[in-house]
């Protein structure tokens, strides 16, 4: 397996990454939460101008990895739209696709769209339309409840897999993005007649945050390979990158806040929107503890390939 990423990947990263800083990185998400048509109107456009809608990533490697790519740097700028359910659209009728938890139908921008097509973990599919309002929680400005329409067809495990594994890279962005930013405080800061990144403690915390983030990256595209490699056990390996995902995210975006201090919670520095606005992805469909109990599951019913002898599939 080759861990660096295809070419095509790459400079559709670098195109997306250009063109979220021109909608004004993670100063964008700030903008939308004051004025919701900002999606619609400058997001929208912009997803429009890289051509987006073209990347199909169930079709190839190349193509997932370009859409995983597009799903980071989402992520980094914290852009304020659904950007993997709109690559994981339907391709027969254009309707966005996501993942939902058995008990309610609750999407990020949900309001977005007239009409989604969403799935159960073990593949039950439907289309739903937003309720009335969006939820405006503090943490979920634009998550909304989804009221359930006509059955679909089925959704496939790989669809299912592809989408969780492309929220674990927009997940991975938001956690790379928040490392940058406490480097950047802390080697600002001056704390006791030096700089806050020249004690000890703060060394320990960076360095943990930055290994964390290191194997995040490598294994969001260790599992897209396995998505194609091997997708008879690839429900188990993008439930195991989930996982991975919420907790390392969560630790890395905690040290950030504590290591900026008081300004880590204020909306005015950037770490405060990105901390916010990336909770749904880490919420939705399930937190830890469902994901862990659905990857034990996946592991014992379809295998699961690792390092280590663990006692393998069970008929």
């Amino acid at each position: 397996m080759n861990l660096g990423l295809p070419d095509l990947a790459a400079d559709f990263g670098a195109a997306a990454a250009r063109a979220f800083a021109d909608l004004g990185g993670v100063d964008c998400a700030r903008r939308a939460e004051a004025q919701p048509a900002v999606r619609e109107v400058e997001v929208a456009k912009a997803l429009d101008g890289l051509g987006a809608l073209d990347v199909d990533p169930r079709s190839d490697l190349d193509s997932a990895a370009a859409a995983g790519e597009l799903c980071r740097m989402a992520g980094r700028n914290m852009v304020p739209y659904p950007v993997a359910s709109v690559v994981m659209r339907n391709p027969e009728d254009g309707l966005p696709f996501t993942v939902v938890g058995d008990d309610r139908l609750r999407v990020d921008h949900g309001d977005l769209f007239g009409e989604w097509r969403v799935s159960t973990l073990d593949g039950r599919s439907k289309t739903a339309s937003p309720m009335a309002s969006r939820l405006a929680s503090k943490l979920g400005p634009f998550v909304t409840d989804l009221a359930p329409g006509r059955d679909h067809d089925p959704s496939t495990g790989a669809e299912v897999s592809l989408h969780l594994t492309l929220t674990g890279w927009q997940i991975l962005g938001a956690a790379e993005r928040s490392v940058e930013l406490v480097v950047e405080h802390v080697s600002e800061r001056v704390q006791f007649g030096q700089r806050l990144s020249q004690f000890q403690a703060v060394q320990f915390q960076l360095a943990d945050a930055a290994v964390a983030v290191d194997g995040l990256r490598e294994l969001c595209r260790f599992t897209l390979w396995r998505l194609f490699a091997n997708p008879d056990e690839a429900r188990a390996d993008a439930l195991g990158l989930r996982l991975h995902a919420l907790d390392s995210a969560r630790s890395v975006l905690r040290t950030s806040q504590q290591l900026h201090g008081a300004s880590g919670l204020c909306d005015e520095y950037d770490i405060s929107i990105l901390c916010r606005h990336i909770q749904p992805q880490l919420r939705l469909p399930f937190g830890s503890e469902r994901t862990a109990s659905e990857l034990f599951s996946a592991a014992v019913s379809l295998g699961f390939s690792g390092l280590f002898p663990h006692g393998g599939h069970t008929s």
